[in-house]
C-alpha cells in the first residue's frame, strides 16, 4: 500500500490548541511528517497566522479562547472551499459534530487520542485532499493518472516525471480542481518570498500542458487558472 503520509513532506499545517502541552506533544508528531508546522494557542490568533500563511491543512480544536474552532472555521470556509480540516474535541456531543459536518472536514477526531488514531486521521486527509483511486493513482484525465508520492504523470505506455515547481503547481491545482485560482495566489504559493512573477507562472503552466492533456488547464483571462477534471 502506498504511504500517503509522504505526501505531506511538501506541505504545511496549522495547528491550533490552548493547551500547551498536548500543542507541543502533537507538533513533535506533525513536525516528522510537515514540511512547516504553524502553532496557534487560540483561535484568533489561529485566524490571523491562517491568512499569513494560507497553510495547505488544518487541525483545530473546538474548545479554545477568543474564538472557538468551529467560529474560526466558519470565517475560513467564506473564502477558502476546500482547505481540508482534522477536528479535534472532548466532547462526543452531536451538535458539535452536526456543525463539523456542516462545514465539510475530512475527520471529527475525539480527544484523548492514541498515536494510531491520529496518523489515521492525516491518512484520512490525504484521501480527502487528492481523492485517491485504487492503487494510489488520481485520475486527472482520459488514461491520465497521477501519483503523488512520486510525482509521476502516467499515461498509457508514457510517463512524465514532474519538476519540482511542476508538481507544487500541479498539486495546488489539483487540491482546488474546477476552481478559477487567481495569478496572484498561484504565484504565492509556487515562489512564496522567491519572487515569481506572470510571466514565470505561464512558463510553468505552458511546460506542464506538455505533460497533461491539452484542455486539463484551462486560462480564465485576466483572472487565473483552472484544472478541469470531468
Amino acid at each position: 500500500m502506498h504511504n500517503s503520509l509522504a505526501l505531506f513532506e511538501r506541505l504545511s499545517i496549522l495547528y491550533a490548541e490552548d493547551e500547551e502541552s498536548l500543542r507541543r506533544s502533537v507538533c513533535q508528531t506533525l513536525e516528522i511528517f510537515f514540511d512547516k508546522v504553524i502553532e496557534a494557542k487560540d483561535g484568533e490568533e489561529a485566524l490571523e497566522l491562517f491568512f499569513e500563511h494560507k497553510p495547505d491543512i488544518l487541525l483545530l480544536d473546538i474548545c479554545m479562547p477568543k474564538c472557538d474552532g468551529l467560529k474560526l472555521l466558519k470565517e475560513i470556509r467564506k473564502s477558502h472551499k476546500r482547505v481540508p480540516v482534522i477536528i479535534m474535541s472532548a466532547y462526543a456531543e452531536p451538535a458539535y459534530f452536526q456543525q463539523s459536518i456542516e462545514l465539510n472536514i475530512c475527520k471529527y477526531l475525539l480527544k484523548p487520542f492514541s498515536k494510531e488514531s491520529f496518523l489515521d486521521a492525516l491518512k484520512t486527509c490525504a484521501r480527502w485532499m487528492y481523492e485517491w483511486g485504487e492503487g494510489g493513482l488520481i485520475r486527472v484525465g482520459n488514461d491520465l493518472f497521477y501519483d503523488p508520492i512520486s510525482g509521476m504523470l502516467l499515461k498509457e505506455k508514457e510517463q512524465f516525471l514532474l519538476t519540482k515547481k511542476e508538481r507544487l503547481l500541479f498539486e495546488y491545482l489539483l487540491r482546488q480542481k474546477n476552481r478559477v485560482i487567481s495569478f496572484e495566489e498561484l504565484e504565492e504559493a509556487i515562489w512564496a518570498e522567491e519572487g515569481g512573477s506572470k510571466e514565470a507562472l505561464k512558463a510553468l503552466v505552458k511546460e506542464l500542458r506538455k505533460k497533461l492533456d491539452k484542455e486539463s488547464i484551462e486560462n480564465v483571462f485576466g483572472i487565473g487558472y483552472k484544472l478541469a477534471i470531468r
